[in-house]
C-alpha cells in the first residue's frame, strides 16, 4: 500500500470522524432543557396547546393585553423553561402588554425533539393560530427573543409581519458561541444545523428593531452584538447596559426600554 493511499485513507477517516462528531453534537449536545409536567398557570395566565404543521401538540402560555395594548410573542433561551421565562416578563404584563410564549419541543411538558427546524415550524404555527388562541391581528404583535430565542424569533420575523422586534442578548450566529467555547474549533464551517444565523435572517426584517445587550456578557461578546446591530437594516435602535451580563438584563432597565420602544413603534388601537 502506497504512502499516498495510506494518507488518503487516513484523511477520509479523519473527515468522517469529524462529521460524526459534529452530527452527535448537533443532535445531543446543543440543548439543555429539562422535562417536567406543566405547573398550574399563574394568575391571569392561560395554559393552552396548539397543533404544529406536522401534527405535534405544543404547549403555550398566554396573558391577554389591556385594551389598546399589543401582544408580545416571546421566545426564551436555551436551558430555560416557559413558566419562569413568562414570569420574567411580569413587568411588561404590569404595563398592560399581552404575552404569548410557546414551549419548545423537548422542554418542560412538551414532547418531541429540540431542533432549530422544529422550533421554526412550531413558531410559524403559533403565529398563524394566534388569532384563534388570543385574537390580536398582525399589526398588534411585537416579537421578543432572548438569546437562543432571538434565533427562533429572527427566523419567524423574517417570514411573518410584526409591528416591532426586540432582540435581547442576541447571538450574531450561535455557531460562533460554540467556536469560542471549544477554543476556535471551526463550528461555523462544519455545522449544517442548529446554527441560528441571526445576522442572515435579520436582513429580511423591515419592522423597527431594538437590540439590547449587556456590556459584561461573558457568553455572547458585546462586540458581536454591536456588529449585528451595524449589519441590521433600519429602522433600528441599540441599548447597551453597562452593568448587564447575559441573563440578568431584566434586573436593569430592560422592561422600561422595551415598553418605551414598543409604545413608540406600535400606536395604540382604538
Amino acid at each position: 500500500m502506497s504512502i499516498l493511499h495510506i494518507a488518503t485513507t487516513a484523511l477520509i477517516a479523519g473527515i468522517a470522524l469529524v462529521l460524526a462528531g459534529v452530527w452527535a453534537f448537533q443532535n445531543y449536545g446543543v440543548y439543555r432543557f429539562s422535562r417536567s409536567d406543566a405547573p398550574p398557570p399563574a394568575d391571569g395566565v392561560r395554559s393552552v396547546q396548539f397543533r404544529s404543521s406536522d401534527g405535534q401538540m405544543i404547549g403555550a402560555r398566554l396573558a391577554m393585553p389591556e385594551p389598546g395594548k399589543p401582544v408580545i410573542m416571546s421566545f426564551y433561551g436555551n436551558g430555560a423553561d416557559v413558566d419562569s421565562s413568562f414570569a420574567r416578563l411580569r413587568p411588561l404584563r404590569d404595563r398592560g402588554f399581552g404575552i404569548a410564549m410557546m414551549e419548545y419541543r423537548g422542554s418542560g411538558a412538551t414532547a418531541g425533539k429540540s431542533s432549530e427546524m422544529n422550533f421554526a415550524r412550531d413558531a410559524l404555527a403559533f403565529y398563524d393560530q394566534l388569532d384563534d388562541l388570543m385574537g390580536p391581528p398582525a399589526n398588534r404583535r411585537v416579537l421578543h427573543g432572548f438569546s437562543l430565542g432571538a434565533g427562533v424569533g429572527s427566523r419567524l420575523a423574517a417570514a411573518r409581519p410584526f409591528s416591532a422586534v426586540v432582540f435581547e442578548a442576541s447571538p450574531y450566529r450561535t455557531c460562533l458561541y460554540y467556536q469560542d467555547a471549544f477554543k476556535g474549533f471551526p463550528f461555523c464551517q462544519v455545522m449544517w444545523a442548529e446554527r441560528y444565523d441571526i445576522v442572515d435572517h435579520v436582513q429580511a426584517i423591515s419592522a423597527p428593531k431594538l437590540f439590547v445587550h449587556g456590556a459584561l456578557d461573558e457568553a455572547l461578546p458585546v462586540a458581536r452584538a454591536r456588529q449585528l446591530f451595524q449589519e441590521a437594516p433600519g429602522p433600528k435602535e441599540y441599548l447597551e447596559i453597562p452593568e448587564g451580563h447575559h441573563a440578568d438584563l431584566a434586573k436593569f432597565e430592560l422592561a422600561e426600554a422595551m415598553a418605551a420602544f414598543i409604545t413608540r413603534s406600535v400606536p395604540p388601537s382604538s
